[in-house]
């Protein structure tokens, strides 16, 4: 059974460049087109088995070419997918996303075969989950799916780590149940009801959310680096000074970083300080999955480049 159990999303984004946004009503000429395989839950799934993690994806795609390409892909990864289901009834998720030459952004997602993991679903994998070291879940299928998985790996004893995105308030009683938790300053804000200006902001805002239950809080704080706390203190662990071309996939492969390194039996605060690294090696790259790096690289990242 793998130590990593992810559950999630696979989200096929479909990307067009323009010059500037059309109007209401109006027809532009766009620059490029691509296609790019994202979606939280596989993004962290390839970033932990990237760094040499054993991994085991859960979710739905639709019966389609999106599918297909998904599946191949995960297995090129080394990624066990026996769990992953297409369905003929909901197509691949997809992203429409459009970019213009300021680099602001519009996006689209329809969840189509995300939402198709059910609580049945739940039900059926739970002895797959009960046998994994950490469950890593997202906000991206259904929240009260998500939410059942939680409470599922609660009962069994199993480490959950949950990245709150998106953004939405979540339940305390839903916290409570939480290993890790791995916000950024805006789910931070949103999670705790507290604003989020400094890290002193940050530590009263994790106390709230220690207090609702969870064990671990890290909290990314951009170029500030991350925040972790817990019932042993806080602690800031720097981060690294790189010049990013692309943040789409930072606090992916930061979740999957931290979830590898603990998988190894690293300690929490030392995964953390690896997590800062490969998240900043992934915004050297364009991209999300072909941004994310190997084990070998983030080694020869760390070795090179000081952390701030």
């Amino acid at each position: 059974m793998s130590k990593i159990s992810v559950v999630g999303s696979f989200v096929m984004d479909l990307i067009g460049t323009v010059d500037e946004f059309p109007k209401e009503g109006q027809t532009v000429i766009g620059k490029s087109f691509y296609t790019m395989p994202g979606g939280k839950g596989a993004n962290q799934a390839v970033a932990a088995a990237r760094l040499g993690a054993d991994v085991a994806m859960y979710g739905r795609v639709g019966a389609d070419g999106h599918g297909d390409a998904f599946l191949t892909l995960f297995e090129a990864e080394g990624i066990d997918v026996s769990d992953v289901k297409q369905l003929s009834d909901h197509p691949t998720a997809l992203g429409l996303i459009q970019i213009n030459k300021h680099a602001e952004n519009k996006i689209v997602v329809i969840p189509g075969a995300n939402f198709g993991y059910t609580l049945e679903d739940v039900k059926k994998d739970a002895g797959k989950f009960s046998n994994s070291e950490y469950v890593i879940v997202q906000l991206e299928l259904q929240h009260d799916v998500t939410y059942k998985i939680i409470e599922t790996c609660y009962d069994a004893g199993v480490n959950v780590i949950l990245n709150p995105a998106p953004a939405v308030p979540i339940p305390s009683e839903v916290l409570s149940k939480v290993t890790y938790l791995t916000p950024n300053e805006t789910e931070l804000e949103i999670l705790s009801g507290l604003s989020v200006q400094s890290v002193e902001d940050a530590k009263k805002a994790i106390q709230k959310l220690l207090d609702f239950g969870v064990k671990h809080v890290i909290a990314t704080l951009g170029s500030k680096g991350a925040l972790v706390g817990d019932m042993y203190g806080f602690d800031l662990i720097p981060g690294y000074e790189v010049e990013a071309i692309d943040t789409v996939a930072a606090g992916d492969s930061f979740n999957g970083a931290v979830a590898a390194a603990l998988s190894r039996g690293v300690e929490l605060r030392e995964a953390v300080r690896y997590a800062n690294a490969v998240g900043a090696l992934t915004v050297t790259k364009k991209g999300a999955i072909p941004a994310l790096p190997s084990a070998n690289e983030v080694e020869n990242f760390i070795l090179g480049s000081p952390q701030l």
